[in-house]
């Protein structure tokens, strides 16, 4: 299978191309940073993974996010369609829901839990979503994965700034919480099963909304501990600290302590789609 992938220059992108090549798919990655201009035909490519996106800017408009993160991904889906590509593989967000996550009570997301995004980020990868929606068909097969956090080494974002933390303080809060999260390897393994395991429903249904994750939620505090030991060094970890937390839910406290998780349902739907077959672990190896 002809596999491309956007983003060339991004953390998911590298490490699924690094999969993907292992398990003896043709890979090729491209970055989009000049907008489409400058991407070549697509024919002859089995499947695109699309991981290019403007993420958490400040700085940056709604018509920016709009135009990377729903025009861009449109108009790639357009051209993959014509130029006859089976899968569409699109890399969206939690975000889409607007929820960071509750300190004192489990937050749990589930089939019944309304889009509701508040940032620009989630707002232009949920118009995204819905307008590939409608451009699937049985010829062109679109999934849409809303990714909790990734983390793995040198993962971005929350991620980054957590290992950042660790690497200047002794000591960290510890709280019990329960974040949906779904580390580098197995995202990697969920989107092999799915290259090579997916087809179209009989029914008619030709995009699906997917939601990989972990298969247990992940404890923040447990988290940190393991990146310490990576960095040579143990971490105190605070009780008291972990209650004062507790004092001020603010958005990014929210987002690292806060708990929020996809139910198991969501993952259980597409156990076809499982980041942990064996047959990845086979492939890699």
């Amino acid at each position: 299978m002809n596999v491309l992938i956007t983003g060339e220059h991004g953390f998911i992108s590298k490490n699924l191309k690094q999969a993907l090549v292992t398990a003896g798919f043709s890979c090729d990655t491209v970055s989009l940073r000049s907008g489409m201009q400058g991407l070549k035909r697509l024919t002859g490519y089995d499947a695109v993974i699309h991981c290019a996106a403007l993420v958490h800017t400040k700085d940056s408009s709604y018509e920016e996010f709009h135009k990377v993160n729903t025009e861009m991904t449109t108009d790639l889906a357009d051209r993959a369609k014509n130029d006859g590509v089976r899968f569409f593989i699109f890399m969206s967000t939690m975000a889409v829901y607007g929820l960071s996550g509750s300190l004192r009570a489990l937050t749990v997301i589930d089939s019944q839990t309304p889009e509701n995004p508040i940032t620009l980020y989630g707002k232009s990868k949920l118009k995204a979503e819905q307008l590939l929606r409608e451009m699937s068909n049985e010829s062109f097969l679109v999934y849409i994965l809303r990714l909790p956090m990734v983390y793995g080494d040198n993962a971005p974002g929350n991620y980054s700034r957590l290992c950042r933390l660790i690497r200047i303080t002794p000591i960290f809060p510890k709280v019990l919480n329960e974040r949906s999260m779904i580390s580098i390897e197995n995202l990697q393994g969920f989107i092999l099963s799915l290259l090579k395991y997916s087809e179209p429903d009989v029914g008619g249904n030709h995009a699906h909304i997917l939601f990989p994750q972990d298969p247990n939620p992940v404890c923040t505090t447990a988290l940190a501990e393991s990146i310490a030991a990576k960095q040579g060094k143990k971490l105190i970890l605070s009780t008291i600290l972990g209650k004062l937390i507790m004092l001020f839910p603010i958005g990014s406290v929210r987002k690292l302590f806060g708990n929020l998780t996809y139910a198991q349902e969501l993952s259980q739907q597409y156990q076809k789609f499982s980041p942990y077959a064996s047959d990845y672990q086979e492939d890699i190896n």
